[in-house]
């Protein structure tokens, strides 16, 4: 079990507060986007990805805290499913920013 402080958590719980999980789990129904279950392939119950999400979020946030050293600009990640969480520290190596994705297509080309 992860060490999340009370900021982290405020974070947390902004981002699931806020997200449009309905429209995430409407989107799964109409695409009849499954995932992997003990029963096969299912789309998964707004409670799955509810749970999904979080575990994305403290999982970027695990990564960000293995990491010593300290650097505004990188962001740490955690994806699957669809969803992408991503997570900032500022100079102290504290979590300032939570942002939770949940991807349908994306492209990218060219250098940074």
């Amino acid at each position: 079990m992860m060490n999340i402080n009370k900021k982290e958590q405020e974070l947390i719980d902004e981002v699931l507060k806020e997200f449009d999980f309905n429209q995430v789990h409407k989107t799964m129904r109409l695409l009849r986007w499954e995932w992997i279950s003990p029963f096969g392939y299912e789309v998964p119950s707004l409670e799955k990805i509810k749970n999904s999400a979080n575990n994305r979020i403290e999982g970027a946030i695990e990564c960000a805290k293995k990491v010593k050293f300290k650097n505004k600009d990188i962001e740490y990640f955690s994806s699957s499913g669809g969803f992408k969480a991503s997570v900032w520290k500022n100079i102290y190596g504290q979590i300032t920013n939570v942002q939770l994705q949940f991807i349908l297509t994306e492209w990218q080309a060219g250098e940074d």
